[in-house]
């Protein structure tokens, strides 16, 4: 009764708004007509402030009334195409008492939602979408997908919640008016505290509302999937985001920059998943989560207090075949979630060259090595190099940016200078046999890409560089002479 009050006192509030911007926009529209016709100079002067607050004003009101964007982004997965998933959803829909979803989306986030089109401030429901995130499917089981897809069903399971998705438009549009009114001149300072408490107020009474909402959906997701299911999916989840951010900085990222993207996105990542070392990483980001910064207006509780709500209630039990990958539901899942991902996908990403993961590896790796090789070299050639370290100049071959003291003697400059000119002459012979096909990287879901020399480098590499730090680049000039036109 409590939450329902709550959810009502929000709509009241939300009603009242438009109420207070309309009382507003017609004080500022009479003072401007009063100015006019008393004074068209002082009225033209104070139309200057008026009109952008006016303008702010009006613009909240149309943005609460409006319905979300009719542009869906992500695969549609239709019941023809996938019955398997649909028959699941209807499932889940009748045991939270809902309606089923007209359409659903697969979507290149590690995030699930449900959202309703809706007309007269949320009275009337002419849509109602929801949006599953391919990561999802890729890394959690059925059990907890059913907790996941349970929880945003329960959302709409009420008629409370039939006022979520204008609750959270009155959310944006209030917060937009405070906002543009900071910036509508003088007449939009003026009119701000006007609206501060009312916001504050709103704002406090929506978000308990909304977190209301977020642990009603928790225990329906329980009931319908287990107590289990919903506590680890919401782990899950947390570390599904971890991860999915590590892949596209890591991985996919390497191949950006070289401007590839590998042709099979959801493959990788589940190759990522399933590695053995990356598996006990995973782990860890579930025993130990990313610090959560909640903010009183935060519309969801923090996970932790979320899994001790519901591990506080009595356990319900998980239903037998839970723990099968949530995959199995999909038809041709490897096609369809990669065909998900690429829905996010830029412009400028669409405009690079696809290919397999081990040649994207081995490029993205060269190119690497060629930039860092042009930086470090400087016009030079690898022989310049040699020449300078013969010459015992490693100040030629180390970074510029190792300073040596004035009085150091030849063993602490070299001291200084080894570690450096030696980490930069690696790169450069590296990236040589690179070009002459003498080296190439394999990868590693577990670290950074291995490389693999062909003989006689494999064994030789390594002493020859040392000694042509030391002052010797006999070895090295040896190692290097197969690979002759690479050194001009």
């Amino acid at each position: 009764m409590k939450n329902s009050s709550r959810a009502l006192l929000a709509v009241v509030l939300l009603a009242g708004f438009p109420v207070l911007v309309l009382v507003i926009v017609a004080a500022l529209v009479a003072l401007e007509i009063y100015a006019f016709s008393d004074s068209p100079s002082i009225g033209v002067r104070l139309a200057f402030f008026a009109v952008p607050a006016i303008y702010v004003l009006l613009q909240a009101l149309f943005t609460i009334e409006r319905g979300r964007d009719d542009e869906v982004s992500g695969l549609p997965l239709t019941r023809e195409a996938q019955p398997e998933l649909w028959a699941l959803v209807r499932e889940l829909a009748e045991a939270v008492d809902t309606r089923p979803p007209d359409e659903i989306y697969l979507i290149p986030q590690v995030n699930a939602s449900v959202y309703e089109q809706t007309r007269w401030l949320g009275l009337r429901v002419t849509r109602r979408r929801m949006f599953i995130g391919a990561q999802l499917f890729a890394g959690l089981r059925i059990d907890q997908l059913r907790s996941v897809l349970g929880h945003e069903l329960a959302h709409y399971s009420n008629r409370d919640t039939r006022f979520a998705d204008v609750t959270y438009r009155g959310r944006q549009a209030i917060g937009r008016v405070v906002d543009g009114l900071a910036d509508a001149n003088g007449l939009g300072w003026l009119l701000r505290p006007l609206f501060n408490g009312y916001t504050k107020l709103y704002f406090t009474v929506s978000m308990r509302v909304s977190r209301d909402h977020e642990l009603a959906a928790d225990a329906a997701a329980a009931r319908v999937a287990g107590t289990a299911a919903a506590t680890s999916a919401l782990r899950e989840s947390e570390a599904l985001e971890v991860l999915w951010q590590f892949y596209l900085d890591t991985y996919v990222g390497m191949g950006w920059r070289a401007g590839y993207l590998p042709d099979r996105l959801a493959d990788g990542f589940r190759q990522l998943l399933a590695d053995e070392h990356r598996v006990e990483e995973l782990a860890e980001v579930r025993r130990n989560p990313p610090p959560q910064k909640v903010s009183p207006f935060d519309r969801h509780p923090a996970t932790p207090a979320r899994i001790a709500v519901l591990e506080a209630a009595p356990e319900v039990p998980v239903l037998p075949g839970g723990e099968r990958p949530a995959t199995r539901i999909l038809r041709d899942a490897d096609t369809v979630l990669d065909a998900a991902m690429l829905t996010g996908l830029s412009a400028e990403a669409r405009s690079k060259q696809r290919t397999d993961w081990q040649t994207l590896v081995d490029i993205s790796m060269r190119h690497q090595l060629r930039k860092a090789t042009d930086k470090i070299l400087r016009s030079r050639s690898v022989t310049d190099l040699l020449d300078a370290l013969d010459a015992g100049k490693l100040e030629d071959v180390a970074d510029s940016d190792v300073k040596v003291p004035p009085n150091a003697g030849p063993r602490a400059r070299r001291e200084l200078l080894g570690a450096s000119a030696r980490a930069n002459l690696s790169i450069v012979v590296t990236s040589a046999l690179a070009a002459a096909k003498a080296a190439r990287w394999e990868l590693s879901w577990s670290g950074p890409a291995k490389l693999v020399l062909t003989e006689p480098y494999a064994e030789s590499l390594t002493p020859a560089l040392d000694a042509a730090v030391a002052g010797d680049t006999g070895a090295l000039r040896t190692l290097l002479a197969v690979t002759e036109p690479v050194l001009s």
